[in-house]
């Protein structure tokens, strides 16, 4: 989205803010514009909405152009609109939360013509920290436009839903053949904190084992030490 935009008109973008979990840490993806404004500044991926698509549309095809045929879960986090977000003209964006796991993303991200890359998301007293390939940390005020906004809104909107809703699900590699240490790091990951196990555990089987949501398989994965650890199944 680098064209000329008119100064007497509204325009309306979508951005899409991409959360996996990589190496136990919630990471996120973002792209170094090319080209005025904020030229050389991370950015997360975005698009404007033709008059001919509705904005989930354009969101669906932003992800497809961004990151060829991966699929992922994805909901509308917010609608920004301050006049002054974008420096060439009038322009409001619907910012879409979407996640996946990264078992499905790395390969994505070594396709001819993807410009993504990740950057782990830390928690300092001083606030958000984004740490890339060249681990020089990155403040969300460093992001073009008002990204680190949204990128803030949608790590809170994670956490917030993460205690009462399924999306914790949707960043594992398998949902039908998963452990429950590797959904507690993607709670802990989500949450930047430690879990006890067993209370996690518990936590859990009173959450979904009594409706039959979560059901233990007949498989086991293999461990580097102690039994192999049982692998579940979610029902979405």
């Amino acid at each position: 989205m680098h064209r000329r935009l008119e100064p007497d008109q509204l325009y309306l973008s979508v951005d899409g803010l991409i959360l996996t979990v990589c190496g136990g840490r919630l990471t996120t993806l973002l792209s170094r514009r090319n080209h005025p404004p904020c030229e050389g500044m991370w950015a997360l991926p975005g698009r404007l909405v033709a008059l001919t698509e509705s904005a989930e549309e354009a969101a669906q095809k932003l992800l497809a152009e961004m990151l060829p045929g991966v699929s992922a879960y994805s909901e509308q986090l917010f609608t920004f609109t301050h006049p002054g977000r974008d420096p060439r003209g009038r322009v409001a964006t619907i910012a879409y939360l979407i996640l996946l796991p990264w078992e499905q993303l790395s390969p994505a991200l070594s396709q001819p013509g993807v410009t993504l890359q990740p950057f782990a998301i830390g928690h300092t007293p001083g606030g958000m920290l984004l740490t890339g390939e060249d681990d020089q940390p990155l403040s969300p005020t460093d992001l073009a436009f008002d990204h680190g906004s949204i990128l803030q809104t949608g790590v809170n909107r994670l956490q917030g839903k993460i205690s009462y809703t399924d999306v914790a699900f949707h960043l594992l590699q398998d949902m039908q053949a998963f452990s429950l240490s590797e959904l507690q790091i993607v709670y802990e990951a989500v949450l930047n904190q430690s879990l006890d196990a067993s209370n996690f555990r518990r936590g859990i089987f009173a959450r979904y084992e009594a409706g039959g949501r979560l059901t233990q398989t007949a498989q086991a994965k293999k461990q580097s030490r102690g039994r192999p650890a049982a692998l579940y199944r979610f029902q979405p």
